[in-house]
């Protein structure tokens, strides 16, 4: 889907480590328990959540009119107020939570901005304070010790359009899978015993099986996909424009490279030489140029990337949960797969590995969000196809990732516009099966998602 345009700035700057302290909680408000929040009482948000705090106007003083648990800081901010008791544009929302830093190392701090004001602090440390409102995308970095540490952050929303998207995250590349990305992203992992059903979930099954428009478990091949292209060593190399940024960046590029024949326009290249990998948006070969970009270590990152300008509903890499010729002609899907629904059941809010969502629907589903396939389902009563049982218990076993919008519930295969051929048919999965979906309760919080940044000089960054 098309992302909103913005002039980018970052900032940079190196911070000394912070120390572990207390997070006062707030007195007098009352508790959202709305289909959008975590139904939970204000002071029982659990380590790797935070306490929203919803305020009448942009400066977060006062009383709070409503506050509920959040998986994530920001979201997208229309004409909906997200809570009852505020003013759509004319709000602000404090954020308080303890959340866990697995190691000692330096990470990354990234606000995406647009319209917002965004101050943030670790354990008392001021780290990004933007008091006017603005678009911009703003990154430091920070030495944290392991252990728990209070993060705060109070965004004001003067804006019907505004969009605040935050995520804290170190960046470490790990051993390469088989496929895409490191053995360690949770792209490559099973969905894990101590998994929980969300206690949103059956709501949201229900207003999916009730869509008149998802017809079926679609599986883009073609258009809606990402055909993707690796750039052999020594391959020339173009500096292609990217509009949402207004900046240039350089990658392996021959004309033979063509995006997915839709509005979306997907195009993904890697640098064979240094596993880089680079994904666009709206890629127009003619002009060279594209509407957004984000780059990722395909072989040894994580798949996702820090809060950025957006390329993506979510801003999950295009290749996560890409179903592969190599996955059909082995007959066993190894990895987790990549999901869309309609915008109708799509919300404002993402959840991690998210750190961002194109939605506007309230009380829906976050992009970021992970389900799965009931798994003691018995398959064998749906009568499925080959291609059919593999991507059924391929969500069985490591469930799948809201990463965009989309017309339909979809699930993507590389699309065969690179000249990519699969062995057996891509056929969608019956609509029956919708109803034995599972979306599964948010557990984990940026810090442990290794995410790609737009800072990182391991890989070409626009410029």
């Amino acid at each position: 889907m098309r992302r909103y345009a913005q002039i980018a700035a970052v900032v940079v700057c190196l911070i000394p480590a912070v120390a572990v302290a207390g997070a006062p909680r707030a007195q007098g408000a009352s508790v959202d328990t709305s289909a959008g929040a975590a139904s939970r009482s204000k002071s029982a948000c659990p380590t790797n959540e935070f306490e929203a705090q919803y305020y009448t106007g942009t400066t977060a003083t006062g009383t709070p009119v409503t506050e509920r648990c959040e998986y994530a800081i920001g979201g997208s901010y229309g004409t909906t107020a997200p809570v009852t008791g505020v003013t759509a544009g004319d709000f602000s929302v404090a954020y308080t939570g303890t959340v866990s830093f697995p190691t000692s190392t330096t990470y990354t701090v990234a606000a995406d901005t647009a319209g917002t004001t965004i101050t943030l602090s670790i354990d008392g440390t001021t780290l990004l304070s933007y008091p006017t409102a603005g678009w911009a995308h703003y990154a430091t970095t920070a030495s944290v010790t392991a252990g728990t540490h209070t993060v705060k952050a109070t965004i004001g929303v003067p804006t019907t359009s505004g969009v605040e998207n935050v995520s804290i995250t170190s960046n470490p590349l790990g051993t390469a899978a088989t496929d895409y990305f490191a053995q360690t992203s949770f792209w490559n992992q099973p969905v894990p015993s101590t998994a929980t059903v969300d206690t949103r979930s059956a709501g949201w099954v229900n207003a999916l099986t009730s869509n008149t428009a998802i017809t079926s478990m679609y599986v883009n091949s073609n258009a809606w996909s990402t055909p993707v292209y690796t750039a052999p060593t020594g391959t020339a190399t173009t500096s292609i424009a990217v509009s949402n940024s207004n900046l240039h960046i350089t990658i392996p590029y021959t004309t033979s490279y063509q995006p997915s024949p839709d509005t979306d326009a997907h195009l993904a290249v890697i640098d064979a030489t240094t596993g880089c990998e680079y994904e666009f948006e709206a890629f127009n070969p003619s002009t060279l140029t594209a509407d957004a970009e984000a780059t990722y270590h395909v072989h040894t990152g994580s798949g996702a990337h820090v809060s950025g300008p957006g390329h993506a509903g979510g801003e999950l890499s295009y290749l996560g949960g890409l179903i592969t010729p190599t996955d059909v002609t082995s007959g066993t899907i190894t990895h987790a797969l990549r999901y869309a629904l309609p915008s109708t059941d799509t919300a404002p809010q993402f959840a991690y590995p998210g750190t961002r969502s194109d939605g506007a629907t309230t009380g829906a589903v976050p992009e970021g969000t992970q389900l799965r396939l009931n798994p003691t389902l018995n398959l064998t009563t749906y009568n499925l196809t080959p291609f059919q049982t593999m991507v059924a218990k391929a969500l069985q076993t490591y469930g799948a990732y809201d990463a965009d919008q989309s017309s339909n519930f979809a699930l993507y295969a590389e699309s065969t516009i690179d000249g990519s051929t699969y062995t057996q048919t891509i056929a969608p999965l019956p609509a029956t099966l919708i109803s034995q979906l599972q979306f599964l309760t948010p557990t984990t919080p940026s810090t442990d998602y290794q995410m790609d940044t737009n800072t990182d000089t391991t890989c070409n960054q626009p410029h």
